[in-house]
């Protein structure tokens, strides 16, 4: 059995900000309307204890800074575009510059900071919620009128999410979703003791601004090919750990034709939860700059390693790195991907 509540939960620019509580047997979830944000996911531990594993924020006006990006979609863009400049097929666009010298997560006024149209309907055992919105031509630079449909699919143990883009003309789309995890459950411990495995090629190398350099076979802390515990990664001596202040902010490279890309097990809690997607590269970034973040839910002090992303997505900067098979948004080919994660116990 599976049900929906709505309510008005605060305003915002003279529209309404929009709480959707989804409960099931398995999951309990809150989305709201602005940045189509996962603002809370309750699942049971190993004695059926549901509890919160994500992190986020008690009331609006904190998500309206957001500086983390708790939750949020992310878009046109995920990640960073060195130097703001985006190349689609030998055309420069100046994006704005909202990190340093270059672009980060689609701009000063990107996919996380509106609000969107929304809806839901219950298809038997099945939830889906529905968050539309549009971006205009050179908005924060990128070319084409975008038309942006995100769903949040509840079913079971599962949340999936669906990403649809249409354009007027060629333009470049790579969303993700910035939900950060832990596992343990209401922030009891931080992520130390999670344990991961990922179903990987191998990765991208980064510079000191988080803009990928190299790719790189699987080696030491990026081998996750064997399940490591994240203590043994983010405390590691490797440069490429160091560099983005100890820890993870990687893409790694996912093999084709697999069905369950990655799983992330905390022990104590019992919790598991199972990655699948359609994408090239997930993103994997361990919290490493959440100790400057002053409060998250509950008057929780923001600490490093409180949580990690799993941001399913296009190969970050493709266009600069010189990486083939660039798959452009056309109003012939619209963009679409899929992520489904499982949550079990």
């Amino acid at each position: 059995m599976i049900s929906v509540k709505k309510e008005n939960w605060n305003s915002y620019e003279k529209k309404p900000v929009i709480l959707y509580k989804i409960t099931n047997n398995y999951l309990d979830i809150e989305i709201i309307n602005y940045g189509a944000i996962i603002k809370k996911l309750c699942t049971p531990d190993k004695n059926n204890i549901f509890e919160n594993i994500i992190l986020g924020y008690d009331s609006f006006e904190e998500y309206l800074k957001n500086p983390a990006y708790f939750g949020s979609i992310i878009g046109r863009n995920a990640g960073r575009i060195k130097n703001g400049s985006l190349n689609i097929n030998n055309t420069s666009f100046q994006l704005t510059k909202n990190n340093g010298s270059h672009q980060l997560h689609g701009g000063f006024n990107g996919l996380h900071n509106r609000i969107w149209d929304s809806s839901y309907e219950i298809i038997e055992d099945k939830a889906i919620l529905t968050f539309t919105t549009t971006s205009s031509h050179l908005e924060e630079g990128y070319p084409g009128n975008l038309k942006i449909i995100v769903k949040y699919i509840i079913q079971n143990n599962k949340l999936t999410i669906e990403y649809n883009g249409y354009t007027d003309q060629l333009t470049y789309l790579n969303l993700t979703n910035h939900t950060y995890f832990n596992l343990s459950g209401n922030y009891k411990e931080n992520i130390l003791n999670h344990e991961i495995s990922l179903k990987t090629e191998g990765f991208f190398k980064v510079n000191s601004e988080t803009l990928p350099t190299e790719f790189s076979f699987p080696y030491g802390p990026f081998d996750l090919n064997n399940k490591k515990i994240f203590r043994d990664i983010l405390l590691d001596n490797d440069e490429q750990i160091k560099i983005v202040n100890q820890g993870l902010d990687h893409p790694f490279i996912l093999k084709n034709n697999t069905n369950i890309s990655g799983i992330i097990y905390e022990p104590k809690s019992g919790r598991k939860l199972e990655l699948i997607t359609d994408q090239k590269s997930v993103v994997i970034y361990s919290g490493n700059y959440l100790d400057e973040i002053k409060n998250i839910s509950n008057n929780i002090k923001g600490q490093k390693y409180l949580g990690f992303c799993l941001e399913t997505q296009d190969i970050p900067d493709i266009t600069n790195i010189n990486y083939s098979n660039i798959s452009f948004t056309t109003n012939k080919n619209p963009y679409y991907q899929r992520t489904t994660f499982i949550f079990s116990n």
